[in-house]
Order: C-alpha cells, then structure tokens, then sequence
C-alpha cells in the first residue's frame, strides 16, 4: 500500500465520523523485504494488530499521547520503539533482525523427527545469499508455449475402424489428409527468442527479436517477465495472470506453520548431495503450493522444484504446474536456466484444453553492467522484423527441440502461409467473401472486402432492420459501416444508422468516424453527427432509460481527440455544438408505457442551442507498457491515476445559450494486498465554479439504483433511490474489496464451494441541502465455466444504506458478470 493509499483511508474513515489517532507504518527486514503477519501491540492502550502480506500496519488509537509499540514475528528479534501519537497521522517504520534462534526452535518443535524441517530451516538462513546472488544479468532466452486441443467423442460415437493398408478401399492421400487436418485443429504453437535484461529487486526489459505463431495462439500462456519472477526465495510470490492471490513461498520465514515437510530421497547429482522434499500444506487454500523441491546440500540452494498451485485460487485454468530448473555459474552462484508451465483448461465434458509454455535462457551474461537510464517504464519491446523471421532462423535459434508433431506442425503452417499468402489465393478467397447470399443477408449482413486497399464494407442484416426506442416505439433501423488499415498502425472506421419510427414517423440518425493516427501515442480524432432522442441521464438505471418522458431530442455534431501527452499523462478534448428541444409534439405512448410505469409528463423547455467543451487530463506515474512495432500496450502502474476534468458551455459562441463551468477531480485505484485480496476505489469531488446559465440537462447528475441488480461498484451505488442532480459541491466515493479466498479459506465446509467474499461501499455528499447518502455491501461470489475461453461470475450482495431525510434500508441484489478470456476484463 502506498502511503498516499493510507492516507486516502484515513480521509475515509474520518467521513464515517470516527474520531481517533492514527498510526501507519510498514515493518521490513534488514535487508528491506516486508515481514508480513507481524505483530503489532501497543502496551499502554492493550490494543494491536497485524501487518499484511507486504508488512503494512494500521492502528487506531483512542487518544494522543506517549505510547510504546512492540514490534515481534517469528523468526525475527523482537523490537519496542516509543512514539508520540498526535492529532495528525503518526508514521512509524520498523526494521526487525532475523533471529536464527527463534526459527531453530520453531523447527524442532513442529519437525518431529524429519530432517527435511533442518534443511528448510538452513535454507531459510541462507536464502538471502541467493535472492541477491545475481543482481542484475542479460540473457537471451527461447519461448515455446504449445496448445493441444483434445475433443473426447459423444459416447454414442463408435470410433472408426481403422482400415487395413492392404484393404482395396484403403485410400492413402485421404487418410494423410485426416491426419494433417487433425494435426491443424488439434495443436497451436508459438514460438519467441527474446534478450532479458533484469535488475534487483523488479527491474524487467524485454527486448522481442523473433515471434512466430503457428494456429490460434490467443489460449496460450505467454506472460511478459515481471508476470513470470517465480523466485521462491523471496516471502510472497505474486502470481499475474494465473491466480488473484499471491502463495506464499516455502521458504518464507514462517513457513513451517505454513506447510509439512517430508525429506524423500537425497541423491547424488553432478558430485553434490541433492535432497528432495515434499512439500504439503497444513491447510489447503490459496495461499499455498504443493509438489516437490529440491535443495543443494552445499549451499542450501534451490536446485529446482515441481510446485502444482491451487486450484481453487486459478483465475482461467483448471490446473498449473511450475517447474522451475537451476544452473550454476563458474564461481559457484546460481540462477534459473529453464521455466516450464502446463496447465490445462476443460470445455464442457468433450474438449480438453492441454497448455505447455517453456522458457529456456542461454548466454548468460551475470553482473552486466548497464548504462544510466535503461530501465524505465518501457518492460518489453518487439523490434520491427521479429514477425518476418523465416524458417532457417528459428531453426538456429531454437534451445529447446520440437517434438515429432510440432515439427509437423511448423511444416505444415509455413506451407500454409506460402499458399494464403501468394495473389491468387488472396484474391480467390476475396471473392468468396464477396459473394451475397439470401441467408447473409437475411441473418449476418453482408460483408465486401479488398486485399489491396485494405478495406471492408459492412451492410447490417435485414433481421436487424427493426429496431425499439423508447421515444419511437418500433422502428426501420439500417446500419452500414466502412473500416480501412494503413501501415504503422493507422486505422479508421466509419459506421451510419439511420431509424423511422413505425408510428411516429419521426427520424433519427448517426454518423459515427474513428480515426487513430498515431498508435504508439494512442493519439486518434473522432466525429459524431445525429439527430436522435436523448436521455436526461444516459447512466440512469435501466427502468428509466425505458421511460420516454426522460428524453428530449438532440441534434448535434460533435469532434473530439483523445492523445498521450507522455508516458501515462493523456489529454483528451471533445466539443458539441447541439440543437435542443423538448419531445412534446411527439405522441410517446409505445407497448412499454404501462409495463414501466411512465405516467410522468416530458419535461417541456424551450429550444436552444449549446456549446458544450469537455477537457480531460489524467496523469498514471510509472505506468509500464509494452511496445510493439505499431502499437503500444499499457499494463498498469502500482500508483494511481489522478484526473482533472474541466466541462464549459459557452455563451455566445456559434449561437450558444448557455454559460457555465464545471470543475471535477478525480483520483483512482487498484491495490493488492497479497493474500488478503485486492481493493480497488475510486473518488470525485466536483463544483460548479460558474453557473451563468445552466439548463437542465447539464447538471451533475447520479443514477438511481437498478432494483434487484448489481451495478458497477466502482462508478454506481447499489442503493440510491432517486435520481439526483446538483449544481453545487459534491463528494463521491466508491470502495470495493475482493479477499480471492481470503476469509472462505478459514471456513472448512465453505471453501470447498469455491465461493469467494467481497466487500465494499459507497459514499455521496451534496452540499445543496447538506445530502449524504451511505451505503455499505458484501456478498458472495462464485465463477462457473461456460466454455473453454469464457466465465461466468454470479454474485448474491446484501446492501445497507442510509441517507438523509430516509430510514436506513437494507436489499438484495445479484449480478451476472461475463469475462473474456482474450480481453481478460469481466
């Protein structure tokens, strides 16, 4: 947790009305690793805590004073430090000593007669010589991640005879045909040579020189390197990508009350005594490994290990395995010389989803010496011809061999790709494309391509032709769109829907142009034109969005330009000069007037003209990203990402009626605190600095809450009952919490229904007639598999909430969340 994280919480808890003094701090070892699970107590109050999986601590105290904190965990010498607690934040950081004493006694008593406790416990004693003994290298390092995809036939399949080769109906081209179309479907491939360039303790460069992909590689594991530091010598391993929850290593300090350890076999390896052990953990959860590790007996170092992680924890897959091999260095030191991860993921009960990913480093350079300024926030880049690489260089550059039928595999692409890509090819399938039949147009649309100029043509299907408004009731809704790729990444898209109402005869329209023209910047332009019935408040819940008296109609053109200014520091601009007026001369009686309850009158105003500018900056410090030749991938940042948001109506301007200006802060952030789950808020706080004239349809407003459903916790509340709107001061703030395991753990009947618990809240202050409204969750939450690249998360909340001139209340509400394993984004 960043110290402005603590003292975001503090501003929290202070809103709620708490009135106490605050202590934060974090408690490290000697030689800066966080001591996680470490107590905290304060004699004179009786009172104290723990610090978390990165050794941050938060206490309350009652009153301010002259205190003594002790500061103690297992396998460390305790400490008491005095401090002075004030009505400010009080700030108080600890350094604990490792205590061998301690760890040795530990041991016995929870060993028995095992031996394999002593040589954990001398691993433990030497684990930072390891951790440090490469600080920093280059290597060049070879990635082959292979996918089988094994269908199992329906049981009332016989499988097929295989025919005799003698036999005169045996056909020899068919069947090596069956076996090559088998092999195609059943085995995708990608294969990367890359230099890393690593500095203690997280410093990662990736420098992609060669990628080849072979099938349909979306499914396969291929993370960038700071997703892949597996060093267990470390307390916590972080696990992106793979588990919502870090496992704890076992060689952490504590980590005999963690797993049991059973010494298998020592053998003799390369002239030195290797010990295997088991590795098991006292209780499952998903926190913990399990599997074997293997530990040199003349330095107690890790000489590789087979570690399966928890199922239950698993983000995507249904099993992952890390094998993980050592190698040693002349003068004696060691480092990781090859990773391997399987996992396998089920699609139903008929396919089977088998993944493999090794990685394999050669030429390793150890102490490199690297020049001032090269890591930054730049953690991987693919240079321009790593995706033009033929067949002779992977067949040098390859450190791990392919088997029999990823050989088979690779001859079999590459003859493919020769083929797909030759003119006559191209232009043949372009006319297939091309062709219109009765069935594309009745149900998919049609769709018009050229190889050359890099185009395509869309024309919507005549099923979608009849479309629903809550203004028009029923209407004949064409849709079309046209979409052009350059080189460097350029692109744009332009997509048109016109509607007639069946009943009003009244007309809507859109035109909407993306161009992006600058990819690396993530820079691009876009327009809209329409003429279509807008809502008062577009985020609305979902009743009132069905409800015509909510909208009015909206004539307007609108530009606006969206571009990264600098690493994480985004400038977005957008203005909109538009016609308004009321929907009174429309009848908007539709089949849905009863069935929502919209017995309100439309809101009659008269028409006028608004320009309306909106300007965005938001700055993410240390965002880190991935370049690739024509496009820059963003990853994220530990920090969070601060935003100014400034919204004019001009007055005067191209016939503009109105006058007002609208200032807004806003700051956001996702937090992970390691085995106890991930937190995530988000805060604004708003003012209109000039309201000059300010119509109706620009005040600030907040959705009212669906009934039943759950809503985006972090930009809705669950238990608003009203629509608001304000020209004056105001505070939001969103809070949500998910323990991925972190509490279901402790319950032994509840965890194994793979349920997880989730909290939050939420927080709303007007200044106009002094308005809050607070709210506070929690549920449950648990993730089916509707598919081999799809999940399915339901959830069950209960909601209380309190508001003013309102009894407190309290509700029910469910979700149904999709997550798409290629976006990985629920």
């Amino acid at each position: 947790m960043t110290r402005l994280l603590q003292l975001f919480l503090i501003f929290l808890l202070a809103t709620a009305g708490l009135r106490a003094q605050t202590v934060v701090g974090q408690i490290t070892n000697e030689y800066g690793e966080p001591v996680p699970f470490a107590n905290v107590y304060v004699t004179e109050a009786e009172t104290g805590t723990t610090s978390d999986d990165e050794g941050r601590y938060w206490l309350s105290l009652p009153f301010g004073g002259d205190y003594q904190f002790a500061f103690s965990s297992i396998g460390y010498t305790s400490k008491t430090l005095p401090a002075t607690v004030g009505p400010d934040t009080t700030v108080l950081d600890v350094k604990l000593l490792s205590s061998g004493v301690e760890l040795a006694e530990i041991t016995v008593s929870a060993s028995g007669r095992d031996p394999a406790y002593g040589i954990i416990a001398e691993a433990i004693k030497q684990k930072t010589r390891h951790l440090r003994a490469v600080a920093q290298y280059r290597t060049n390092v070879y990635v082959k991640a292979t996918e089988e995809v094994e269908k199992t036939p329906r049981k009332r399949e016989e499988p097929r005879p295989e025919l005799d080769r003698s036999s005169p109906d045996y056909d020899p081209f068919a069947a090596e045909e069956a076996a090559r179309r088998e092999l195609l479907d059943g085995l995708n491939m990608l294969e990367m040579n890359l230099r890393l360039n690593y500095r203690y303790p997280r410093d990662y460069k990736e420098e992609r020189t060669g990628v080849k992909k072979y099938g349909n590689v979306q499914g396969l594991y291929v993370p960038n390197f700071a997703e892949t530091d597996f060093n267990f010598y470390r307390n916590l391993v972080q696990l992106p990508g793979i588990a919502d929850a870090p496992v704890i290593s076992p060689l952490s300090n504590t980590s005999v009350l963690t797993y049991k350890f059973r010494l298998l076999s020592t053998d003799l390896e390369d002239g030195d005594n290797v010990y295997r052990i088991e590795v098991t953990p006292r209780k499952v959860g998903n926190s913990t490994v399990s599997g074997e590790l293997f530990i040199n007996a003349g330095d107690h170092s890790i000489n590789r290990l087979v570690f399966d992680f928890p199922r239950g924890g698993l983000r995507f897959f249904d099993a992952f395995t890390l094998t993980q091999g050592h190698a040693e260095l002349p003068d004696g030191r060691r480092y990781v010389a090859v990773q391997r991860y399987d996992y396998q993921t089920r699609a139903g009960k008929r396919q089977t989803l088998t993944g493999s990913t090794t990685l394999s480093f050669a030429d390793f350079e150890a102490d490199y010496d690297f020049p001032d300024k090269f890591f930054g926030n730049e953690v991987a880049v693919t240079t321009g011809a790593a995706y033009t690489r033929d067949s002779s260089y992977w067949r040098s550059n390859r450190t791990v061999a392919l088997t029999s039928e990823e050989a088979q595999l690779v001859r079999l692409r590459d003859s493919i790709a020769a083929v797909h890509n030759s003119r006559a090819y191209r232009d043949s399938m372009q006319e297939v494309y091309n062709r219109v039949t009765l069935a594309e147009l009745a149900l998919d649309g049609v769709g018009f391509r050229n190889n050359e100029r890099r185009d395509h043509l869309y024309v919507g299907p005549v099923s979608s032709l009849i479309g629903y408004n809550p203004v028009n009731g029923f209407d004949i809704n064409p849709y079309l769109s046209y979409a052009r790729r350059y080189g460097s990444g350029r692109y744009y898209k332009v997509t048109a829907d016109a509607g007639v109402g069946l009943r009003t005869g009244a007309v809507t329209a859109e035109l909407n142009g993306w161009y992006r023209y600058d990819a690396l910047r993530l820079a691009d332009v876009n327009l809209n034109v329409a003429r279509n019935f807008e809502s008062f408040n577009p985020g609305d819940a979902y009743l009132n969005q069905l409800r015509a008296s909510n909208y009015y109609l909206r004539q307007a053109v609108r530009l606006g330009t969206h571009r990264e200014l600098a690493n994480g520091l985004t400038l977005s601009h957008a203005s909109e000069l538009a016609d308004r007026r009321p929907i009174t001369e429309f009848r908007t009686e539709t089949v849905l007037t009863d069935v929502v309850n919209d017995d309100a009158a439309t809101v009659d105003f008269e028409r006028y003209q608004a320009l309306i500018s909106t300007t965005s900056l938001s700055y993410t410090p240390g965002q880190k990203y991935l370049r690739e030749p024509h496009q820059k991938i963003v990853i994220g940042s530990k920090w969070p990402t601060f935003r100014l948001t400034h919204r004019r109506g001009w007055d005067g301007a191209l016939g503009s009626d109105i006058d007002f200006d609208y200032l807004q802060v806003g700051l956001e952030q996702q937090v992970q605190f390691g085995a106890l789950g991930t937190s995530s808020y988000r805060a604004h706080l708003g003012q209109f600095v000039n309201t000059g004239d300010l119509r109706f349809v620009d005040l600030r407003r907040f959705r009212q809450s669906d009934p039943i459903l759950y809503s985006d916790p972090l930009t809705t509340f669950q238990a608003l009952d009203r629509q608001l709107g304000t020209e004056d001061l105001h505070f939001e703030l969103h809070h949500i919490h998910r323990f991925n395991g972190a509490l279901i753990n402790n319950v032994p009947l509840l965890k194994k229904t793979r349920v997880r618990a989730v909290a939050g809240g939420g927080l709303l202050w007007l200044r106009e007639g002094n308005f809050r409204h607070q709210e506070l969750f929690a549920g449950l939450e648990r993730v089916f598999k509707i598919g081999a690249r799809r999940r399915l998360r339901l959830g069950a909340y209960a909601v209380a909430a309190d508001a003013t001139g309102t009894k407190p209340t309290t509700s029910f509400k469910v979700s149904f969340d999709l997550i798409d394993m290629w976006a990985n984004k629920w």
